[in-house]
């Protein structure tokens, strides 16, 4: 497990092993730099998003996140693998090592999990093994503290199998223009891949392939969280939306949001004693844009991990709807289900499921992390 220390003083890495606890003294990831690194790697992220922007801009917004990527390989990445004896990726049928990063404060405003070289060329003879990036080295985990990771784990059942699950799609959402085109194609390989699956799904009229679900089966916050709560597998397919002013305020977009919100401080007052995984397939789900309480990582990504989640998948920010729908239906079958055999559906397996998901499209679009670089994995 790695904690950060970012200050004008000096920054450190804590390094929390088996043996005991390192501090690996970082002096190349100043304060000021990261300061800069953060405003940088967000200003190409709005770049990259904006429909409008040419494609020119784009791209070299794309190339303004790698340049990010590789910085924060060079300075807190790298530095960290190699004092862990992480230095190249493991030979084929080798078990993956795991890392769990507990960024905190500013570290938590960029993806530690995607950092590294990734437009580096193979190397030749030796080096083949030594990739300079992390998802090339190790699987990567999330925690906002050691007190919450430890909180996880004494929610974890010995049988991880899962028998129940629900899936919340929200292709059309009241108040909001537009649509979430990949939505409903996602909802459907999905129910095709969870067990006993129960779809919540909010009226997509432009959909021709599904039938539009009545009133019964709208996503409302009081449905939800009474299906929720036998639930081993939760999956929302749907706008998120953060509050930088109150964090515990930011919310998933269900059909009553505008009225009854299901946002962070909702979440805090549920206990789930089946939960197993949480897919938050929302955009800015494991975001925490108030720079005053940052170092209190409150998000829905914590809220759902706290409210009794081993596994949670969240994002850093807003992601694109159609790879959105494919990372989805690859993670699941990750886990176990394109067996055909739900049962079989193994949530211990999330870390690495995911991690192997985010690769594939990282070796589909090496020059778009915009596209790749978001999702997470957070808890045990």
């Amino acid at each position: 497990m790695v904690s950060f220390n970012i200050s004008h003083y000096r920054s450190d890495a804590l390094l929390l092993t088996s043996d005991g606890i390192e501090s690996l003294n970082l002096p190349d990831l100043t304060y000021d730099l990261v300061i800069d690194r953060i405003q940088t790697f967000h200003r190409a992220l709005g770049t990259v998003a904006d429909p409008h922007a040419m494609p020119l801009a784009r791209r070299e917004g794309q190339a303004t996140l790698h340049a990010v990527l590789e910085w924060l390989w060079d300075t807190a990445a790298e530095p960290v693998l190699h004092s862990l004896g992480f230095t190249g990726e493991p030979s084929p049928g080798q078990s993956w090592p795991r890392v769990w990063w507990a960024p905190g404060g500013l570290l938590s405003l960029l993806p530690l999990h995607a950092a590294g070289h990734h437009l580096e060329p193979p190397r030749a003879g030796l080096q083949d093994r030594e990739p300079r990036t992390v998802m090339d080295r190790v699987v990567s985990s999330y925690t906002t503290t050691i007190r919450a990771l430890h909180h996880a784990r004494r929610h974890l059942t010995s049988t991880p199998t899962v028998s129940r699950s629900l899936i919340v799609a929200m292709p059309t959402t009241p108040g909001v223009r537009g649509r979430l085109d990949h939505v409903s194609e996602e909802a459907a390989l999905l129910c095709g891949l969870l067990p006993e699956p129960t779809l919540l799904m909010e009226s997509d009229t432009e959909a021709d392939d599904m039938t539009a679900p009545g009133p019964e089966t709208r996503p409302t916050k009081a449905r939800v969280l009474k299906t929720l709560s036998d639930c081993g597998i939760v999956h929302f397919a749907c706008h998120g939306a953060h509050d930088p002013d109150d964090p515990s305020q930011s919310l998933l977009l269900l059909h009553d949001h505008e009225r009854d919100p299901l946002t962070v401080a909702s979440l805090a007052e549920i206990r789930m004693d089946s939960a197993q995984l949480a897919y938050l397939s929302a955009c800015r789900t494991a975001f925490m844009g108030s720079v005053e309480l940052i170092d209190e990582a409150i998000h829905l990504t914590s809220a759902f991990q706290l409210a009794g989640f081993p596994h949670v998948i969240g994002t850093l920010w807003e992601i694109n709807d159609e790879v959105a729908s494919h990372m989805a239906a690859d993670f699941y079958a990750e886990l176990g289900g394109v067996t055909g055999q739900h049962g079989g559906l193994d949530t211990d397996t999330a870390a690495r499921a995911l991690h192997h998901t985010v690769r594939k499209v990282r070796d589909r679009y090496p020059k778009s992390p915009y596209l790749w670089a978001a999702h997470l994995h957070a808890g045990i």
